[in-house]
């Protein structure tokens, strides 16, 4: 994320994120740190960021990128990646997608899409160890960054240090963590073997079975209907209950849910449905969720049946 920043953006360039949700925010905050003039499409909470709104903004305003969260872990929101690349494009303008929480469970085909830069990590919907990241870059971005006026002022970040190593891996800039690639080589075999169009499917498949349940136990989702992603699911809970409920997940059943993030901590639970899960130890890991939600006095159903089913 840093080093999309870091060798696209010089001190002074106008950029516009698109926030709707932590990791939006930190988005932009990486293009503040960096010097950009930084604008923003904040969205509350739930909401996705909007393609007329996108446009509206294009036109109004000249930017030298748009960065897009395809979907923010931390409000569950998968938004319209195609359709807000498209406006990117139309405007001439470059576009850098944060895939990590989509890539291996949410379609998106980066030649097609348009978009100048993708990148994913090696720990969420891939299902690999943490550490690695996986990126794409445009041949228009590469040129560009090879002319721009002002050096790139990273070593590590610097994108175009990387492309002969990526052209042939036997040169050097640093030392790798090889255990961690390997670990990833051994994950994209896994994604190749069951391959995309399944793996989607499954996602699918996990998405729809915790959207039921949560609307089972009749609570409020966080993300907008139509812009719920099939890889994470957060709802809202009573106000303080939401460690109660992460440490009796943990210690009665050793199954570890996510709470909000910073000030939603206390009344949003996040569930991870991504990877290598299956809708059998998914369904468990709900009905699990149901018999803490009962002795809590919380949920308005219980699970079982709907898991099973």
């Amino acid at each position: 994320m840093e080093s999309s920043v870091v060798s696209l953006v010089s001190h002074g360039d106008r950029t516009l994120t698109l926030s709707t949700g932590y990791f939006g925010r930190r988005m932009l905050l990486l293009n503040q740190v960096h010097g950009a003039k930084a604008d923003t499409i904040e969205y509350k909470d739930g909401a996705h960021a909007d393609p007329d709104d996108l446009r509206k903004k294009l036109k109004k305003n000249r930017y030298k990128a748009v960065f897009i969260t395809h979907v923010d872990t931390s409000t569950s929101v998968c938004n319209p990646v195609r359709e807000l690349v498209e406006e990117c494009v139309k405007a001439d303008v470059f576009s850098i997608v944060d895939g990590v929480c989509s890539i291996g469970g949410v379609p998106l085909d980066f030649d097609r899409l348009g978009a100048d830069i993708v990148f994913t990590a090696s720990q969420k919907a891939l299902a690999g160890a943490p550490g690695a990241v996986l990126l794409a870059a445009s041949d228009r971005v590469l040129d560009y960054m090879a002319k721009r006026k002002k050096p790139i002022e990273s070593y590590y970040m610097n994108l175009l240090r990387w492309k002969p190593v990526m052209e042939d891996p036997r040169m050097y800039l640093a030392t790798p963590a090889t255990q961690v690639l390997l670990a990833l080589k051994e994950t994209l075999l896994e994604v190749k073997k069951e391959t995309l169009e399944k793996r989607w499917a499954r996602h699918r498949r996990l998405g729809k079975l915790t959207r039921n349940q949560v609307g089972k136990w009749g609570f409020k989702f966080v993300a907008d209907e139509g812009f719920r992603a099939d890889t994470v699911t957060s709802f809202w809970v009573k106000d303080g209950t939401a460690g109660d409920i992460q440490k009796m997940m943990e210690n009665r059943h050793r199954i570890i849910v996510a709470r909000g993030i910073y000030e939603a901590r206390d009344t949003m639970i996040r569930i991870g449905h991504f990877g290598i899960l299956t809708p059998k130890r998914l369904a468990s890991a709900l009905h699990s969720m149901d018999e803490v939600l009962d002795d809590l006095g919380m949920g308005r159903t219980r699970a079982t049946t709907a898991a099973r089913e």
